[in-house]
């Protein structure tokens, strides 16, 4: 392109650049697109925009001999910026979240993450389950409930962490907790000593090699300093950066298992020490489960090219999903609450009318004190107190689920008193 350009020619060929740079798409992609200006191949246009990237706001971060390059797209900065107001400011959540609510959103985060995150590992976590199983506090039957209960732990255990410095202590103690009971005792909370690794994660991993397990614990101690030091070896944006650490884990493989569970947790952990507070009520891995493809693609891209900025961009956009789908759930579960026609009977409070909507949802439906407990973030005794109620009017009634423990059904006159109530 050597050659001086009309103007034409050079406006299209501008714009076909910052479209490709915009997306970070892949010569993989380009190669089979319809390009402007049509006077120039695909190859020619696509040397343009790698040239073009390369020149930008590139980064690179030296690891040993070993290189992460990135570049910074405009439509990155702008998506960048889009993060910092939403996920750290709170724009547009803080009005519609209800603060009486603050313990449903919490929880529905967590069991939607424990969920999601387990299915990228493969295991067939359901909704119901997961909820009946962590709300209830149920024993676990099997080794995908364990994974489930284990991610559920370990969300409480990282947002517990708040800004104490990170070290390869809580980290092999996030492996233990993360493994209990699913993987043998001698891989639990420690390092690979062999270059043994689950790579199911990551899809197609022919070009993909993990770090020696000879090296992991250089890498892994590198890894320490970075999540610590916020300006060595450079300055770099806390989202980017969280991005950074989600690849380096998976790139490494420190673990014989559990290490994609372990990149999410630490982006997770990572996002929250750096101030961005709504990560907490979003549910990351629910939006990558269902790009699953997209996801592990970003990986092998990342790696192939020697270019982390696919896998950032990518994680970028998801974490822009992630937002967004939380303002729409937070706006689902008001307006849930508004349409809950047992709110509008006098002497209920929002949790006995939500356990009602759950018998006349599910008319088979056991209720425990532990589930509405859970739930609602009330103590033993208020959750024991609101269902005993609901039993001593009718609408619910005793269930022995042994000698020493009872939970709640159904009531004979459930029904009769809906009608009455509320005048059907």
């Amino acid at each position: 392109m050597n050659r001086e350009l009309p103007e034409a020619e050079q406006t299209a060929l501008s714009q076909t650049i910052l479209q490709i740079n915009n997306s970070y798409l892949d010569w993989e992609k380009v190669q089979h697109m319809t390009l402007m200006p049509d006077s120039f191949s695909n190859t020619a246009i696509w040397e343009a925009a790698r040239q073009a990237r390369v020149q930008g706001f590139t980064r690179n971060l030296v690891i040993f001999d070993q290189s992460f390059t990135w570049s910074v797209s405009n439509d990155m900065e702008a998506a960048l910026h889009d993060l910092d107001v939403h996920l750290a400011g709170g724009r547009n959540i803080s009005a519609v979240m209800d603060q009486k609510n603050d313990h449903r959103y919490l929880v529905t985060a967590a069991l939607d993450e424990a969920m999601a995150s387990a299915q990228l590992a493969g295991y067939p976590a359901t909704r119901k389950m997961v909820r009946e199983l962590l709300l209830k506090k149920k024993t676990t039957a099997n080794e995908t409930e364990q994974v489930v209960v284990n991610l559920y732990k370990c969300l409480q255990k990282v947002s517990e962490w708040g800004q104490e410095p990170f070290s390869e202590a809580m980290l092999l103690e996030l492996h233990q907790l993360l493994t209990k009971d699913t993987i043998k005792l001698k891989g639990i909370g420690r390092y690979r000593t062999n270059n043994k690794y689950d790579a199911s994660g990551i899809g197609s991993a022919a070009s993909y090699k993990a770090v020696d397990a000879k090296s992991i614990g250089a890498w892994m101690q590198w890894l320490e300093a970075f999540i610590n030091e916020d300006k060595k070896p450079f300055f770099i944006h806390p989202v980017i950066k969280a991005c950074i650490i989600a690849y380096l884990v998976t790139y490494i493989r420190p673990f014989r298992d559990g290490n994609g569970r372990m990149a999410r947790l630490l982006m997770y952990a990572y996002l929250l020490r750096q101030g961005y507070w709504v990560t907490k009520y979003t549910a990351v891995s629910n939006i990558l489960i269902k790009l699953k493809a997209p996801y592990q693609k970003s990986f092998l891209q990342a790696t192939a090219n020697a270019d982390t900025g696919y896998f950032i961009h990518f994680m970028i956009q998801a974490l822009r999903m992630a937002d967004r789908s939380l303002k729409e759930s937070l706006q689902r579960t008001n307006k849930e609450k508004e349409s809950n026609p047992f709110i509008k009977i006098d002497g209920l409070n929002v949790r006995q009318a939500t356990a009602l909507q759950w018998i006349s949802d599910d008319p088979e439906k056991i209720v425990t004190i532990r589930e509405l407990r859970s739930g609602f973030g009330v103590s033993k005794e208020t959750a024991r107190t609101d269902l005993t109620a609901l039993a001593e009017n009718g609408w619910l009634k005793f269930y022995h689920l042994n000698k020493k423990t009872y939970a709640f059904i159904k009531g004979d006159g459930f029904d009769k008193l809906l009608k009455e109530k509320l005048n059907l």
